[in-house]
Protein backbone atom coordinates (compact mmCIF):
# COMPACT_ATOMS: atom_id res chain seq x y z
CA UNK A 1 0.00 0.00 0.00
CA UNK A 2 1.32 3.33 -0.87
CA UNK A 3 3.31 5.37 2.06
CA UNK A 4 0.90 7.91 1.94
CA UNK A 5 -2.36 6.15 1.26
CA UNK A 6 -0.80 3.98 4.53
CA UNK A 7 0.02 6.57 6.79
CA UNK A 8 -3.57 8.61 6.20
CA UNK A 9 -5.99 5.48 6.86
CA UNK A 10 -3.40 4.63 10.24
CA UNK A 11 -4.55 8.17 11.24
CA UNK A 12 -7.79 7.84 10.04
CA UNK A 13 -8.29 4.56 12.47
CA UNK A 14 -6.93 6.31 15.47
CA UNK A 15 -9.28 9.24 14.97
CA UNK A 16 -11.90 7.11 14.53
CA UNK A 17 -11.11 5.24 17.50
CA UNK A 18 -10.92 8.10 20.12
CA UNK A 19 -14.21 9.71 18.58
CA UNK A 20 -15.85 5.69 19.02
CA UNK A 21 -14.81 6.72 22.64
CA UNK A 22 -16.40 9.95 23.00
CA UNK A 23 -19.07 8.75 21.10
CA UNK A 24 -19.63 6.40 24.14
CA UNK A 25 -19.17 8.88 26.71
CA UNK A 26 -21.91 11.41 25.13
CA UNK A 27 -24.64 8.25 25.18
CA UNK A 28 -23.90 8.63 28.58
CA UNK A 29 -24.79 12.19 29.05
CA UNK A 30 -21.42 13.33 29.71
CA UNK A 31 -21.12 15.81 25.90
CA UNK A 32 -19.67 19.07 27.77
CA UNK A 33 -17.34 16.68 29.67
CA UNK A 34 -15.90 15.38 26.44
CA UNK A 35 -15.75 18.96 24.84
CA UNK A 36 -12.22 19.59 25.25
CA UNK A 37 -11.36 16.28 23.78
CA UNK A 38 -13.86 16.58 20.50
CA UNK A 39 -12.20 19.94 20.39
CA UNK A 40 -8.40 18.18 20.44
CA UNK A 41 -9.24 16.34 17.41
CA UNK A 42 -10.22 19.02 15.22
CA UNK A 43 -14.19 19.91 16.44
CA UNK A 44 -14.68 23.79 16.39
CA UNK A 45 -16.27 25.36 19.31
CA UNK A 46 -19.94 25.19 19.81
CA UNK A 47 -20.46 28.82 19.10
CA UNK A 48 -19.69 28.18 15.72
CA UNK A 49 -21.25 24.65 15.73
CA UNK A 50 -24.90 26.74 16.85
CA UNK A 51 -23.55 28.91 13.69
CA UNK A 52 -23.55 26.00 11.46
CA UNK A 53 -26.51 24.35 12.43
CA UNK A 54 -28.82 27.38 11.85
CA UNK A 55 -27.17 27.42 8.07
CA UNK A 56 -27.52 23.68 7.38
CA UNK A 57 -31.56 24.34 8.81
CA UNK A 58 -32.18 27.53 6.24
CA UNK A 59 -30.51 25.23 3.74
CA UNK A 60 -33.12 22.29 3.99
CA UNK A 61 -35.94 24.92 3.88
CA UNK A 62 -34.19 26.94 1.11
CA UNK A 63 -31.69 24.34 -1.17
CA UNK A 64 -34.82 24.01 -3.95
CA UNK A 65 -35.30 27.57 -4.65
CA UNK A 66 -31.67 28.90 -4.33
CA UNK A 67 -28.91 29.55 -6.77
CA UNK A 68 -26.14 27.23 -6.20
CA UNK A 69 -22.66 28.05 -7.66
CA UNK A 70 -20.05 24.63 -7.59
CA UNK A 71 -16.90 25.14 -7.59
CA UNK A 72 -14.20 22.90 -10.03
CA UNK A 73 -13.47 19.77 -7.51
CA UNK A 74 -10.24 19.44 -6.69
CA UNK A 75 -8.64 16.81 -7.14
CA UNK A 76 -4.89 15.46 -5.46
CA UNK A 77 -3.10 12.61 -6.18
CA UNK A 78 0.00 12.44 -3.48
CA UNK A 79 1.86 9.69 -5.49
CA UNK A 80 2.13 12.06 -8.18
CA UNK A 81 2.64 15.90 -8.61
CA UNK A 82 -1.31 15.69 -9.96
CA UNK A 83 -3.15 18.88 -8.20
CA UNK A 84 -6.55 19.21 -10.24
CA UNK A 85 -9.56 21.65 -10.21
CA UNK A 86 -11.59 19.42 -12.60
CA UNK A 87 -15.12 21.33 -14.54
CA UNK A 88 -15.59 18.07 -15.85
CA UNK A 89 -16.54 16.54 -12.21
CA UNK A 90 -18.27 19.62 -10.76
CA UNK A 91 -20.26 19.36 -14.48
CA UNK A 92 -20.79 15.62 -13.05
CA UNK A 93 -21.91 17.06 -9.42
CA UNK A 94 -24.48 18.84 -11.32
CA UNK A 95 -26.13 16.53 -13.14
CA UNK A 96 -26.06 14.27 -10.11
CA UNK A 97 -27.33 16.85 -7.77
CA UNK A 98 -30.08 18.23 -10.56
CA UNK A 99 -31.87 15.10 -10.37
CA UNK A 100 -32.83 15.24 -6.38
CA UNK A 101 -33.65 19.46 -6.51
CA UNK A 102 -34.72 21.98 -8.41
CA UNK A 103 -31.93 24.55 -7.39
CA UNK A 104 -30.35 26.52 -10.12
CA UNK A 105 -26.46 25.31 -10.65
CA UNK A 106 -23.90 27.27 -12.15
CA UNK A 107 -20.14 26.10 -12.23
CA UNK A 108 -17.32 28.84 -11.40
CA UNK A 109 -15.42 29.55 -14.20
CA UNK A 110 -12.25 30.34 -11.85
CA UNK A 111 -10.85 28.18 -8.90
CA UNK A 112 -11.26 28.73 -5.80
CA UNK A 113 -8.58 31.10 -4.33
CA UNK A 114 -7.24 29.36 -1.94
CA UNK A 115 -3.46 27.95 -0.61
CA UNK A 116 -2.11 24.92 -0.69
CA UNK A 117 -2.71 22.23 2.28
CA UNK A 118 -1.34 19.63 4.36
CA UNK A 119 -3.80 16.77 4.72
CA UNK A 120 -1.76 15.23 7.81
CA UNK A 121 -3.15 12.36 9.71
CA UNK A 122 -6.33 14.12 10.94
CA UNK A 123 -9.29 13.97 8.17
CA UNK A 124 -11.91 15.82 10.63
CA UNK A 125 -8.98 18.79 11.78
CA UNK A 126 -7.76 18.99 8.11
CA UNK A 127 -11.81 19.70 6.93
CA UNK A 128 -12.45 21.95 9.57
CA UNK A 129 -9.25 23.77 8.43
CA UNK A 130 -9.62 23.68 5.24
CA UNK A 131 -13.44 24.78 5.52
CA UNK A 132 -12.30 28.17 6.93
CA UNK A 133 -10.49 28.41 4.25
CA UNK A 134 -12.60 28.48 2.05
CA UNK A 135 -14.94 30.59 4.29
CA UNK A 136 -12.41 33.37 3.92
CA UNK A 137 -12.12 33.61 0.40
CA UNK A 138 -15.76 33.90 0.22
CA UNK A 139 -16.09 36.67 2.82
CA UNK A 140 -13.43 38.62 0.37
CA UNK A 141 -15.15 37.40 -2.89
CA UNK A 142 -18.71 37.25 -2.31
CA UNK A 143 -19.59 34.48 -4.38
CA UNK A 144 -23.24 35.96 -5.92
CA UNK A 145 -24.89 33.33 -5.47
CA UNK A 146 -27.26 31.65 -2.58
CA UNK A 147 -24.69 28.90 -1.80
CA UNK A 148 -20.90 27.68 -3.01
CA UNK A 149 -20.28 24.07 -3.13
CA UNK A 150 -16.89 22.88 -2.58
CA UNK A 151 -15.39 19.03 -3.34
CA UNK A 152 -12.07 17.23 -2.29
CA UNK A 153 -10.99 14.32 -3.60
CA UNK A 154 -7.86 12.93 -2.33
CA UNK A 155 -5.91 9.18 -3.42
CA UNK A 156 -2.43 7.88 -4.20
CA UNK A 157 -2.06 5.80 -7.80
CA UNK A 158 -5.52 6.39 -8.92
CA UNK A 159 -7.49 5.58 -5.68
CA UNK A 160 -9.34 7.47 -3.61
CA UNK A 161 -7.95 8.14 0.08
CA UNK A 162 -10.63 10.87 1.38
CA UNK A 163 -13.51 13.01 -0.02
CA UNK A 164 -14.33 16.01 2.02
CA UNK A 165 -17.64 18.27 0.86
CA UNK A 166 -18.51 21.76 1.93
CA UNK A 167 -21.26 24.10 1.44
CA UNK A 168 -21.34 27.23 2.14
CA UNK A 169 -23.88 30.50 2.39
CA UNK A 170 -23.65 33.52 0.45
CA UNK A 171 -22.02 35.21 3.63
CA UNK A 172 -19.33 32.38 3.54
CA UNK A 173 -20.44 30.46 6.84
CA UNK A 174 -20.31 26.90 6.69
CA UNK A 175 -23.88 25.35 6.16
CA UNK A 176 -22.84 21.27 5.17
CA UNK A 177 -19.03 19.64 5.57
CA UNK A 178 -18.70 16.02 5.46
CA UNK A 179 -15.80 13.69 5.32
CA UNK A 180 -15.63 10.41 3.79
CA UNK A 181 -12.49 7.58 3.83
CA UNK A 182 -12.19 3.61 3.50
CA UNK A 183 -15.10 3.41 6.01
CA UNK A 184 -17.66 4.42 3.84
CA UNK A 185 -16.21 3.54 0.22
CA UNK A 186 -13.31 0.65 1.21
CA UNK A 187 -9.61 0.59 -0.38
CA UNK A 188 -10.67 0.08 -4.61
CA UNK A 189 -12.40 3.04 -5.18
CA UNK A 190 -10.43 4.67 -8.57
CA UNK A 191 -10.11 8.25 -8.86
CA UNK A 192 -11.48 8.21 -12.11
CA UNK A 193 -14.69 6.70 -11.89
CA UNK A 194 -17.95 8.80 -11.58
CA UNK A 195 -18.60 6.91 -7.67
CA UNK A 196 -16.74 9.64 -5.21
CA UNK A 197 -19.38 12.16 -6.68
CA UNK A 198 -22.38 10.02 -6.74
CA UNK A 199 -21.66 9.13 -3.00
CA UNK A 200 -21.10 13.08 -1.86
CA UNK A 201 -24.51 13.75 -3.85
CA UNK A 202 -26.48 10.93 -1.99
CA UNK A 203 -24.54 10.90 1.23
CA UNK A 204 -25.55 15.08 0.86
CA UNK A 205 -29.60 14.46 -0.13
CA UNK A 206 -29.77 11.95 2.59
CA UNK A 207 -28.45 14.42 5.11
CA UNK A 208 -30.70 17.00 3.96
CA UNK A 209 -33.69 14.88 5.79
CA UNK A 210 -31.48 14.39 9.17
CA UNK A 211 -31.50 16.91 11.83
CA UNK A 212 -29.51 19.29 12.47
CA UNK A 213 -27.92 18.68 15.39
CA UNK A 214 -27.30 15.12 14.11
CA UNK A 215 -25.20 16.48 11.49
CA UNK A 216 -23.88 18.86 13.59
CA UNK A 217 -23.81 17.32 16.87
CA UNK A 218 -23.53 19.57 20.06
CA UNK A 219 -19.75 20.19 21.49
CA UNK A 220 -18.92 18.21 18.52
CA UNK A 221 -19.60 14.99 19.98
CA UNK A 222 -21.74 12.76 18.47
Amino acid sequence: MNTWLKSALYGALIVFGALALVVGLAIAGCQQAVYPLARAFGSPPESELVRCRTAFQQLQSRLATSRVRVEPVYCADHSQTNRLWRDDLAQLLVREAGTRTQARFVISPMRPDVGPTVFGHNQLRYLWERATAYSHWLQEAPPGADYVWCVEIFGAKGTVGAIQIYIFDAKGQVAYRRLFNSHQFGTNLSMESEEPIRLVVKTLFEDLLRDPKAVFPPYGVG
